[in-house]
């Protein structure tokens, strides 16, 4: 059936009536922590947030200056009781007992000697740059629960070293020389951090008054100087943290840096033995990869691992549940799993996520690129702290172990991020949904009502300033179309003219090529150009030498290009050239085999003329397209689309005019299906492991019990690839109905038209100098704010233009309008043109 159709309902019903945006989340969706508490208060796994609590994220720039305190008794206070022996507890921690006995034994004074530096000691220079420099040290005023200063401090409470990780798992990373040695070893530096709490504060946190805080850890610690409250530093008898460190640390502080970070608590069943009723070690080597890999691309990777075994419930409790969930009345199930702890434990977990940013805080991370967590607790906790959190990457399902996917099911029901759902009815709805282009306009219209409110994370909207962009595209269509006589958005308008006349008469009249298979080579250009068509960079160029249907030299007629006309230039090129067809009696043709066998990455290179001095972002990721779709032309679910024989893109025009009335009309949804289907399997994986194309999350979306209501589809590459091909049809005579549905294309060039006009501005705590990910929060605002706000300036043009959509389509707005107007705006503000937003791209999206 046509996924497509008019009449099929998008899935991904998400009730803006019963779901709004002011409510909280229905309790009884949510498990609660304390069997005791109330069920007016609404609560996540872990730490409680309660209705009267402000939701207060961290702005360290408040106190940066050291003018004003964030806390009366603060980190340097701490500092100083510790150096002045003034403190609860004793040091040695979780071994305290071992030391206390090894001192007596060994007739020594073991507090006295662990005051005494030796001269034998080194502090490592990366991470001693990291912790002096003031950029860091500004976000230390939040931390409560260790003395940041206690790599140098008298007594140590914080040391670090290199290491080498040997991890069978791990062992098919690239050995760069760098990062992972010849040998497999991974490469690491790693800092022990105890705790030392700051008694009065952390309970401020922890939302207990002083008194009841001091109360209980007398209780569980039988010591009662911690009633004593002179003394506000707390050496408590608990495991620490071990942050291992994958890459130069002290490059978080460049903005350039891309960061992966994984927050894991100890689970020693599985994180060292190995056992399957979890998916902790599975995590755990997946979020080292990940880190490992950022690291090898220059970044940063973090994997703070901390003692936390069993939620802070412990080994028994923990053995006691798992026995619970194994033989109770049913078997092991997700519906049970909470409600099982609940009973053993009399509370379901004991971690209180919020203490745990403070690592992140004292290493100064201020955004995370790629946060390697499934945990909304761990998530809300990390901005509570003022740390931006660009992309969440939940456990791909194939590291899942079997007996753990009860315990996986159980925490997405309550709420854990994931981009699989929890049956394969909901998923397929889910994926129907996110591939029909009605969905785009239904998201992003999601994205605006927040912004409406001011409730976006990373832009306000003035809308007092929208006029401003009325004018300029108005002024740009006026200036470039005085007769208003747009033509269409689409990748033609990149082509240089001549040349393509050129090519179409030598088909006409050379080669005597019939109509229908001119417009089969036409559709082979236009998707290979198409797919090479995202930002190549500034400093990228081509140069035009050689006029490949002639055979000639340019000579004066040489030209050199960049960016998109550059793109289309030398896809142009290489069309001519044959590089993409199997048949050199059929150069200009595109086909599975010549994408397979006869275009290499060398091949690629030469033809976009790359080199050191001609350097191009993400050349193999566009490679890596052409290959996949030189595989998904041949499946043989797509053979309806680019048939049975000869598998190209030009057979597009055979499904197409089979679904034809009689005049050559047809739904453009028919069109969309063969490209939204047929090319799914093109783009490359997610970090996740899932391939879902241009398609990314928004966390405040995100609707309980609704699989993809957080998910924001924009189909950028693929609707281009559609408005461009819609042109080569034309040519054939072939009409299209429902051309509505097609959206603007949510590319930096239209949204870099409203950053600069002030229609959207980022608010103060976001970093504008800094690198982000096309898949990060603060781009997937942009975009979907993009794609309403040429709606509603396209609504504004017509009117002003006394046009009707179909005289002035979006498709013409594109063309005469945004996208030109967005793109002579870059250029006079910024002199390389680049957008307003740093992009870190791998040229398969933008």
């Amino acid at each position: 059936s046509n996924i497509m159709s008019a009449s099929k309902p998008t899935k991904l019903q998400v009730n803006e009536e019963n779901n709004d945006e002011n409510k909280s989340n229905d309790n009884t969706k949510t498990p609660l922590i304390y069997s005791q508490q109330s069920p007016s208060h609404r609560n996540i796994l872990g730490s409680p947030i309660l209705e009267t609590q402000q939701y207060n994220i961290f702005n360290p720039d408040l106190y940066k200056n050291g003018k004003d305190k964030l806390y009366k008794y603060d980190y340097n206070d701490l500092h100083s009781d510790l150096e002045k022996q003034h403190f609860c507890g004793v040091y040695g921690w979780d071994n305290a007992c071992y030391w206390g006995i090894a001192e007596k034994k060994a007739n020594t004074d073991l507090t006295k000697h662990y005051t005494k530096r030796h001269s034998d000691e080194v502090y490592l220079k990366e991470w001693i740059e990291l912790l002096n420099s003031k950029e860091t040290r500004k976000w230390w005023p939040r931390i409560v629960t260790f003395d940041p200063l206690g790599m140098t401090a008298t007594n140590p409470t914080i040391a670090a070293t290199t290491a080498t990780l040997n991890i069978p798992e791990l062992s098919d990373l690239k050995r760069d020389g760098v990062i992972v040695d010849e040998d497999g070893g991974i490469k690491t530096q790693k800092a022990a951090v105890y705790n030392v709490w700051n008694i009065p504060h952390l309970a401020e946190r922890l939302e207990l008054t002083e008194e009841d805080f001091r109360e209980t850890l007398n209780k569980y610690t039988g010591n009662p100087t911690l009633l004593d409250k002179t003394r506000n530093a707390f050496l408590p008898n608990i495991g620490g943290c071990t942050v291992y460190t994958f890459g130069d640390v002290s490059k978080i502080r460049n903005n350039k840096t891309e960061i992966a970070i994984r927050v894991h608590d100890e689970c020693n069943g599985s994180d060292v033995f190995g056992t399957d009723i979890c998916t902790c070690r599975p995590y755990l080597i997946f979020a080292l990869k990940a880190a490992v890999e950022c690291a090898q691309r220059g970044g940063v990777g973090v994997v703070a691992y901390f003692r936390k075994e069993g939620r802070s419930l412990g080994e028994i409790t923990k053995y006691r549940v798992y026995n619970a969930r194994k033989y109770q009345l049913g078997g092991d199930r997700a519906e049970t799993y909470f409600k099982q702890t609940e009973k053993i434990a009399g509370i379901k977990d004991a971690r209180f996520q919020t203490m745990m940013p403070d690592i992140l805080n004292w290493l100064g991370i201020d955004r995370i690129d790629w946060l390697l967590s499934m945990s909304s607790e761990k998530y809300d906790a990390i901005i509570e702290a003022g740390i931006i959190v660009n992309q969440r990457v939940p456990l791909p399902d194939n590291y899942v172990p079997k007996n753990a996917k009860v315990e996986v099911l159980a925490k997405i029901a309550a709420g854990y991020h994931a981009e699989s759902s929890i049956s394969k009815q909901k998923e397929l709805e889910t994926l129907d949904a996110l591939r029909d282009l009605r969905t785009i306009r239904k998201q992003c219209s999601r994205i605006f009502k927040l912004a409406k409110l001011n409730k976006l994370t990373y832009f306000n909207l003035n809308i007092n300033k929208f006029d401003d962009a009325v004018k300029s595209v108005l002024s740009c269509i006026n200036e470039h179309y005085p007769d208003h006589n747009i033509p269409l958005h689409s990748r033609f308008r990149h082509f240089n003219e001549n040349k393509l006349t050129n090519l179409i008469n030598l088909w006409n009249i050379k080669l005597n090529v019939h109509k229908k298979e001119q417009v089969r080579r036409l559709v082979d250009l236009v998707t290979i150009s198409v797919l090479l068509d995202a930002g190549a960079g500034s400093d990228w160029k081509y140069i035009t030498t050689t006029d490949l249907l002639s055979g000639s030299g340019a000579g004066d007629d040489s030209k050199t290009y960049n960016r998109s006309e550059g793109l289309a230039e030398a896809s142009f090129d290489m069309f001519i050239s044959g590089l993409f067809s199997s048949d050199v009696a059929l150069k200009t043709r595109v086909n599975s085999i010549g994408l397979k066998e006869n275009m290499t990455l060398q091949k690629l290179q030469i033809g976009f003329q790359v080199s050191s001095s001609n350097p191009m972002i993400g050349l193999e990721g566009r490679y890596g397209i052409l290959k996949r779709l030189g595989t998904a032309l041949e499946l043989e679910r797509n053979n309806e689309y680019f048939g049975n024989e000869i598998f190209r893109p030009g057979n597009l025009l055979d499904y197409l005019l089979k679904h034809c009335d009689e005049n050559l009309n047809v739904s453009i949804r028919i069109l969309w299906k063969a490209i939204i289907e047929g090319l799914e399997t093109i783009w490359p994986k997610q970090m996740s492991g899932i391939r879902r194309g241009d398609v990314w999350v928004h966390n405040k979306l995100k609707k309980f019990g609704i699989p993809g209501s957080d998910m924001v589809p924009f189909h950028k590459l693929q609707q281009w690839l559609t408005y461009s091909l819609v042109e080569s049809f034309q040519y054939y005579g072939i009409n299209f109905l429902h051309l509505s549905d097609m959206t603007a294309l949510s590319e930096y060039r239209n949204g870099g038209l409203f950053v600069d006009l002030g229609v959207l501005i980022l608010k103060d705590n976001v970093d504008s100098s800094k690198y982000y990910d096309v898949g990060s929060e603060l781009v997937v605002e942009w975009r979907a704010m993009t794609i309403v706000l040429i709606d509603k300036l396209a609504e504004r043009l017509r009117i002003i233009l006394n046009k009707t959509e179909k005289e002035l389509s979006l498709c013409k707005v594109l063309e005469g309008g945004t996208w030109r107007a967005g793109r002579e705006l870059a250029f006079k503000l910024r002199k390389d043109g680049s957008p307003p937003i740093n992009l870190r791209s791998d040229g398969t999206v933008f």
